[in-house]
């Protein structure tokens, strides 16, 4: 059929997936028992579609972080050896912190890996620390963003770990850091990837009193601000249809040139009249205006008014594709759109280069 349905023993949310270079594939998410009690889970499939038997017995597993914690499994990645990280936060009843997670191949929790396979880490002086995104750097190092609660203000938060789990102090002096992108309170990291140079984007968005808008910050490989980007190292951008706009993922393609994918509000009630955008930026942070005239394009999928992307890749022959959610007033489905290389939609995928 070209799907397939799993049932892990509770309500189950997948939040990302990836490919493994034998062709299986690794979904993670959550494993939901109750209101209050959730889970890391991971499923693996053989390429035919079919569950990996030899990943936990099963094909499927669920790690609890803490003894009654509420775990949430947002992100996940493969390293070049093959072991999984999946990334995300926990909530102990009282305070949040980002929480990671890496098994062996064959599903079994990796005890070099912070001497357990699982590692908690707190960001600072606030009681909200969620980690969102994960990636591992070709040197074996692990980055992971998110956001942090600082007292007064919420700010992208990102942390490098070394191979074993201990923090990576040649970031930042301490492994961790937090920007703050400049306007009011909220600024919110969504996804995290690195440049082949070791530069680090971090794409999320920010409010200004009354927007949201898509937020971009480049670190260098210390965790310094990047200031050849923007001449700041953040950038802030208005969609310019509504009034929010939120980034959710971010990729570099081969010539440097950031693409950034999530939602920009339409008009009217922001939970129901949204639309898929994409934003190309050169690698100076400037907008490309080779995609789409003006480096930014919005695209209504056509089903309903409620539609929201969530990822972002680029094909090896500059094609993107976006994927996520659209609303057609009675379901909720998953839609994709392929745009080629200048932000003009694909018409070879589907006929239209929209599908839902």
């Amino acid at each position: 059929t070209g799907t397939v349905l799993t049932d892990i023993g509770a309500s189950e949310y997948a939040f990302s997936v990836t490919v493994q270079a034998d062709g299986k594939i690794v979904v993670a998410g959550i494993s939901e028992w109750d209101s209050r009690l959730r889970d890391f889970a991971v499923v693996r499939y053989n390429a035919d579609g079919s569950l990996d038997t030899s990943f936990n017995g099963t094909g499927t597993l669920v790690t609890d972080i803490g003894v009654g914690s509420s775990d949430f499994g947002k992100s996940l990645t493969i390293q070049p050896d093959g072991k999984i990280l999946v990334a995300g936060s926990i909530y102990d009843g009282s305070s949040n912190g980002f929480a990671i997670v890496r098994y062996n191949t064959d599903g079994s929790l990796d005890t070099n890996f912070n001497g357990t396979g699982k590692l908690v880490t707190d960001i600072g002086t606030g009681t909200n620390d969620s980690g969102y995104s994960v990636t591992v750097q070709p040197d074996g190092k692990i980055v992971v963003a998110g956001y942090s609660f600082s007292g007064s203000s919420d700010d992208f938060a990102v942390v490098r770990y070394n191979a074993n789990g201990s923090l990576d102090t040649s970031f930042n002096g301490t492994g961790k850091l937090v920007t703050d992108i400049g306007f009011i309170t909220y600024d919110y990291a969504n996804s995290v990837t690195v440049q082949p140079d070791g530069k680090i984007v971090v794409a999320g968005y920010s409010s200004s009193g009354s927007n949201y808008d898509f937020s971009v910050v480049r670190y260098n490989a210390n965790g310094s601000l990047d200031t050849s980007f923007n001449g700041t190292g953040k950038l802030v951008t208005d969609i310019g249809i509504g009034t929010s706009d939120h980034a959710e993922s971010v990729t570099v393609q081969p010539d440097g040139k950031v693409v950034v994918a999530g939602w920009s509000e339409s008009g009217g009630n922001s939970d129901f009249n949204n639309d898929f955008a994409v934003v190309r930026y050169n690698a100076n942070g400037s907008l490309d205006t080779s995609f789409n005239g003006t480096g930014k394009l919005v695209t209504d999928i056509g089903v309903g008014n409620y539609d929201r992307a969530y990822s972002v890749t680029v094909q090896p022959d500059g094609k993107i594709v976006v994927a996520g959610e659209s609303y057609d007033g009675s379901s909720y489905e998953f839609a994709v759109v392929r745009y080629n290389a200048n932000g003009s939609l694909d018409t070879t995928f589907n006929g239209t280069g929209k599908l839902a």
